[in-house]
């Protein structure tokens, strides 16, 4: 279950992908055609099957809803239309309006996410939990897969888009490896680029994800230098020879993707930034993406991934892999009485 195409079939698919440089031009005919894409995608959902794919980061502001972003829209601009994809945060510590739920409004995409996710680690949440006022964790997980069951149903691509780090929300037993383990989504992980601390990060939180059964595709390794010692260039090379080096690595290398001035601090511009800007910036930062990373092969290798082959859900509900207990209450706290509380205790952020 846990075989797919090597790292040189990954190269041949980047092979057949005209990239687009800084510049704007490739050695050939400046465009990105997107038919390996298509096809990886087409061939992966026949039978009326869903791809579901977990994007979860290393760390937190590593770059995951961009890189959710960028996978949405390169399936568009593959000629996917916007009823056949979906994109979901189903747990989540902000709840503020963002660059890809703007982009997903205007294309039509159906989104979850902010106060419509299925969990808010809201101020006082986890405190309310372990005093057994917000249900079990097998509550919340059945929750979030139900919504990601509803989303799969007639379409080609569901984005699901994990939280902060791997562990965040194991205090509730509802953390990233549970999710993803609940919906059956194999993760690409998105790392910071560099060597050494690149790796090193990689190894750690791809191995958390696996102890608790949910399969690696492998990684996206994000904001990389554009020159210098670690510039993005020289950070690929090496990263491509570690995962080569390391015999029998089911995980594989996708790409380094270099900053990008234009949007640089877009997330706290959000809300004063002109909406055509926006949405240029969002197709800016997809053609960006594009170049740097091989989604064609991200796709074929989750198609590829048991979870996805079998489709739909034919078993029990899964529980999470330690579940956290909460104390038995009398009845269940809403939200603004237990953020009331919270903040009257002096509560600054969420969760």
């Amino acid at each position: 279950n846990f075989l797919l195409p090597t790292t040189t079939d990954k190269k041949r698919n980047m092979d057949e992908t005209v990239l687009v440089t800084e510049a704007g031009d490739e050695a050939g005919s400046g465009e990105v055609p997107f038919a390996p894409l298509a096809r990886a995608v087409d061939s992966g959902t026949v039978g009326g099957s869903c791809i579901r794919l977990f994007v979860a980061g290393a760390v937190t502001h590593v770059g995951k809803t961009t890189v959710c972003l960028s996978i949405l829209a390169a399936l568009r601009k593959a000629g996917f239309k916007a009823t056949e994809l979906a994109y979901i945060k189903p747990a989540t510590q902000c709840e503020e309006a963002d660059l890809l739920s703007k982009w997903c409004m205007v294309e039509g995409v159906e989104h979850v996410s902010g106060e419509n996710a299925p969990l808010v680690f809201y101020q006082g949440f986890t405190r309310s939990f372990l005093a057994g006022e917000q249900g079990s964790s097998a509550d919340w997980l059945r929750k979030i897969r139900l919504r990601v069951d509803s989303l799969c149903k007639g379409r080609r691509v569901v984005i699901v888009d994990g939280v902060g780090f791997p562990a965040v929300g194991s205090i509730v037993g509802v953390d990233n490896a549970d999710v993803a383990k609940a919906v059956r989504a194999p993760v690409v992980l998105v790392c910071k680029s560099g060597v050494g601390a690149a790796i090193d990060s990689f190894s750690l939180n791809c191995a958390y994800f696996t102890s608790k059964g949910v399969p690696v595709l492998g990684a996206i390794f994000n904001l990389g230098d554009r020159d210098g010692f670690n510039a993005w260039t020289k950070c690929a090379e090496n990263i491509e020879l570690w995962f080569l080096r390391t015999e029998g690595r089911r995980e594989r290398f996708y790409g380094v993707v270099p900053t990008l001035a234009e949007l640089d601090g877009l997330r706290s511009r959000i809300a004063e930034t002109d909406h055509t800007r926006l949405m240029e910036l969002a197709d800016l930062n997809a053609t960006h993406f594009v170049a740097h990373v091989d989604i064609s092969a991200i796709c074929a290798d989750a198609a590829a991934d048991a979870w996805c082959r079998h489709g739909a859900r034919t078993h029990a509900d899964p529980s999470p892999t330690k579940t956290v207990e909460p104390m038995k209450a009398s009845e269940v706290s809403s939200r603004s009485e237990v953020q009331a509380a919270a903040q009257a205790q002096g509560a600054k952020g969420g969760g």
